[in-house]
């Protein structure tokens, strides 16, 4: 993420629920998929867990971005 945006959602963050709402599930996604990726010999299960929480995610990183736009 860009430093700009970074300071756009710092200033905005507090007064726009979903964005800070979707920050919060962003980075919890991020410290399991971190997490998930340190750990060597993932059962097929953990595969297909981690491909969903990357793509959660992503759609996430998505919305973020569209608040964004209307805050540039």
């Amino acid at each position: 993420m860009e430093a700009k945006d970074k300071e756009l959602i710092s200033q905005h963050r507090k007064s726009n629920y979903d964005l800070d709402r979707l920050m919060k599930e962003h980075d919890a996604l991020e410290a399991e998929v971190e997490s998930m990726e340190k750990t060597k010999g993932l059962s097929d299960d953990d595969e297909i867990r981690l491909h969903r929480l990357k793509k959660d995610k992503l759609e996430g990183r998505d919305q973020i971005e569209a608040i964004l736009q209307t805050l540039r």
